[in-house]
This record gives C-alpha cells, sequence and structure tokens, in this order.
C-alpha cells in the first residue's frame, strides 16, 4: 500500500524548492493520495478482468465506455460487491483519462440509485458508558495507552486513522486545567482546505490520566501500536465484555463521540467545529442516525459497572 505524501513548506530559494519537489515527484502522481490510487488500480483491473471474462473489447472511443461500466455495476450489483467498488471503478477510469468526465452519465446515474436504495452499513456510534468499561479492562491490564486511545478517539472525535497516528510528541498539555490539544497534521479534511489540523481534549480525568502516560514515556513514543494490532485490541475488548454482537468498530469511537456532544449541547455549529466537519449535511447524519441507533441499544449496563468503576477509581 502506497504512504500519503507529506506536505512541505515553500522553500524560500529556488533550489530549495527544485530538491524538495524532486523527492515529491512531479504534480501529476500528486493529484490523488497514493492509497487511493491503489484502491482505483484494484477497481480497474476488477473491471478489465469482467471484460476479458465475458470477450468484450475495451472500446476506442471514450462515448462507448458507459454501457460497458454501467454493465459492470449491474454485475457487481447482483454479485454482493459493496458501493465503494464500484465508485471506485468509475473514479479510478476519470483518474485514469480525465476527459471521461462527463462521459459517463449512465453510470454516475447508476452509483446514485444504489446509494438511494441501499444504505451504507456505517458503524454505530459507541455509548460513553462503553468507552469507560473498555477504558477500565485495559487499565486493570495496565494498559494506559490503549485505555486513552479509546477515551481520545471517542472525547476528541478523530477519525481511526487520525488516532493511529498520534504520538506523544503530538500532544500539547499547558496545565492540569486547560484543554490538551492534539496536532492531527494533514487530515482528510485539512488536504481539501490546503491547512494543517488540530483537535481539542477537555475532560479532565481524561486529561490527568494522558498528563501521567505522557510524563512516563520517551518523546514521539505512538499511543497506539501498528494498527492491525490496535485493532486486535479493540476487537478483542469488546469480545471481553460480551458486547461483540452489537457491531462496535473503531470508527464507532468518532460516531459516538458527536452523538455524546450533540447530546450535551444541542448545536449543530459547535458540533461541525469540535468534529471537524466542512459540510452541516455530514454532521446531520452522524447526529440522526446516531440518536435513532442509541435509542435501539440495548446494552448490558450493570455488567459493565465493574469496569467503569475501575476507570474512574484510576482517574481519581
Amino acid at each position: 500500500m502506497g504512504k500519503v505524501a507529506k506536505r512541505h513548506v515553500e522553500g524560500r530559494t529556488r533550489e530549495k524548492r527544485i530538491a524538495v519537489r524532486k523527492t515529491l515527484g512531479p504534480l501529476k502522481a500528486l493529484t490523488v493520495q497514493a492509497r487511493t490510487k491503489d484502491r482505483y488500480e484494484l477497481a480497474r483491473k476488477g473491471f478489465y478482468s469482467f471484460l476479458s471474462r465475458n470477450q468484450i473489447p475495451l472500446p476506442h472511443k471514450r462515448q462507448d465506455l458507459d454501457p460497458l461500466v454501467s454493465e459492470y455495476i449491474e454485475f457487481l450489483w447482483a454479485s454482493g460487491e459493496g458501493r465503494s467498488k464500484a465508485n471506485d471503478t468509475v473514479a479510478g477510469l476519470q483518474d485514469k483519462d480525465p476527459k471521461l468526465r462527463g462521459s459517463l452519465p449512465a453510470s454516475w446515474r447508476l452509483l446514485k440509485t444504489w446509494s438511494l436504495n441501499e444504505i451504507p452499513n456505517r458503524a454505530p456510534p459507541i455509548p460513553e458508558r462503553v468507552v469507560h468499561a473498555m477504558a477500565g479492562h485495559a487499565l486493570l491490564s495496565n494498559d494506559v495507552a490503549f485505555a486513552l486511545s479509546v477515551l481520545i478517539g471517542f472525547y476528541s472525535m478523530l477519525r481511526t486513522g487520525e488516532l493511529l497516528g498520534i504520538a506523544s510528541n503530538h500532544i500539547s498539555l499547558k496545565s492540569p486545567t486547560q484543554v490538551g490539544v492534539i496536532s492531527l497534521g494533514l487530515t482528510k479534511g485539512g488536504q481539501r482546505q490546503g491547512a494543517l489540523e488540530s483537535s481539542t481534549l477537555g475532560v479532565l480525568d481524561v486529561l490527568k490520566l494522558l498528563r501521567k502516560w505522557k510524563s512516563r514515556c520517551p518523546p514521539n513514543t505512538p499511543l497506539c501500536p501498528a494498527p492491525r494490532k490496535w485493532r486486535s485490541k479493540f476487537a478483542s475488548t469488546l469480545k471481553a465484555l460480551k458486547l461483540e454482537s452489537f457491531g462496535f468498530r473503531p470508527y464507532s469511537l468518532r460516531r459516538g463521540g458527536a452523538t455524546h456532544w450533540f447530546r450535551r449541547h444541542g448545536s449543530i455549529d459547535k458540533l461541525m467545529v469540535q468534529g471537524r466537519w466542512a459540510a452541516q449535511k455530514t454532521a446531520k447524519i452522524y447526529i440522526n442516525e446516531g440518536l435513532a441507533i442509541l435509542a435501539e441499544l440495548k446494552v448490558p449496563v450493570s455488567s459493565l459497572n465493574p469496569l467503569v468503576n475501575a476507570y474512574r477509581n484510576a482517574v481519581r
């Protein structure tokens, strides 16, 4: 999997700019993130394989491609594939040939129809009490870093990739009573705006625990282990709590945090700043769907009490 290219500050001299830009490569290679390009390439290969299996030649004229892509999308739908594969196929073809934009109207119409008829299987929001129980379970095993990761992911509403990239030097804690600031670098939203982003943390109990961890670890210490290991620990903790049937996933932390804070202050505008959403529509989806799901969740609260108490005792 390709790595995301790091942004740099423009050099003051022509020589410095040339040197840095050589390491980045041509602009054409930077139009899409490396990881996204990998997805696009995989999706295009799937489309070309479909054409090959059905002995359909790739057309030479752009206007002749739309019916074939539409047929492939119908195939993906009937085969039970996820919508993301269909989206990546169309976007990937346009990325390879930008002049295809506007030449695939039927394909885009099918994608829109797909989205209207099949609701995405989004991660359900995780309740605050479950987060506290997960943290308590980790703290009983003396795994302070994992406890902090779920707490910070929830209260700071971080995307999973952002959370997994945090190190001790990214966290600024000026005083026990002031909010902590987490530098996130160039995030998904920041790339669209062309600016670095940060998130804040104002929950005093979590700040107290974070201050202890930060004071005991060397500089540049990652908060989370390797992504696969952290995800495995996330799943095993839920299993230990007998909550695996609820379908909570790492992204549930961000969705749960959004629902938690909205219930606290009831302001979409404030939530958009906290969660760093550019579009109010996205924030409203989080809230409306999140509140509906939480109303139906029947989490066995009483069985979590000992672990919740373990968390509370640790942060006193």
